[in-house]
């Protein structure tokens, strides 16, 4: 996985790259073209406005190639991307040519379009973003046992012998609404240790408990659970068991979602 990418999924598209392209191609084009018969230096100003010109030309040039190779090639094949470039470049090129005519409503425009991006960034950020509270490597598993090793965030490894072959980390949330998670806030856990199941769902007698929980305290969740209809802003406080079958050598990731729930993911393996 491209570490770019992983840290906000908008990286992962070739649109941002193209349109910031678009927009120094609408620069150098507007740069290439200024007239300079009426400055003072003439010559001095020719030549100028050409550095200015291959300057953000290059910068294009250097964007467009991160847009291919960033999100992938085969990302990029898509015509509604040139639209956008094209789109871009326009009005780059409008706002800073004619900058008495066009100059104002483009920057009003531009404006917008910054803040209406910047929401949209936004709520991609907020209903796609995890935060990883554990590592979970498979030791040994067969069809009764397993052997898993845990590194919690913040916390000490630890080896775990367990019947069945499904694990279950114990974890309770408190779920926030839509627009509080828009706004910023992240679901909220309470990390208590790990279960298990065998291949009929029942659980075994081999839970691991935390010594001390990770997350936030008992009574914080309590108070939540307890309250959680009368709370503006919270949609519900639960307990999640996410079940993963155990294979051997492979290496999980325990990831709670901010818009809620509780996820596994192989990392490796």
């Amino acid at each position: 996985m491209n570490p770019l990418t992983s840290v906000d999924p908008f990286m992962g598209s070739p649109l941002l790259w193209v349109v910031l392209a678009g927009l120094f191609i609408g620069g150098a084009l507007s740069s290439a073209t200024r007239r300079v018969s009426r400055s003072p230096n003439p010559e001095r100003a020719r030549i100028r406005k050409w550095v200015t010109a291959c300057v953000l030309l290059s910068l294009a040039v250097v964007i467009g190639l991160i847009a291919v190779f960033l999100p992938g090639p085969a990302k990029i094949v898509d015509i509604r991307f040139a639209w956008a470039a094209g789109i871009s470049a326009v009005v780059a090129f409008g706002a800073l040519r004619f900058k008495k005519s066009l100059g104002i409503p483009i920057v009003v425009l531009l404006l917008a379009v910054v803040i209406v991006f910047g929401l949209f960034l936004q709520s991609i950020r907020a209903f796609t973003g995890e935060t990883e509270i554990a590592t979970i490597r498979v030791i040994s598993a067969d069809s009764a046992t397993m052997r898993l090793e845990m590194v919690a965030k913040g916390s000490t490894p630890v080896l775990l012998s367990m019947k069945g072959s499904y694990f279950a980390p114990v974890v309770k949330v408190v779920i926030f609404n839509d627009l509080f998670v828009f706004m910023g806030a992240r679901t909220w856990y309470r990390f208590e240790g790990m279960s298990s199941f065998d291949d009929n769902i029942r659980q075994q007698d081999t839970d691991y408990h935390f010594p001390q929980a990770l997350g936030i305290s008992e009574k914080i969740w309590r108070f939540f659970e307890d309250n959680e209809t009368r709370i503006p802003g919270v949609k519900t406080a639960q307990i999640d068991l996410a079940m993963k079958r155990a294979k051997e050598f492979v290496v999980y990731g325990v990831r709670v979602q901010n818009d809620g729930g509780v996820e596994i993911v192989p990392k490796s393996g």
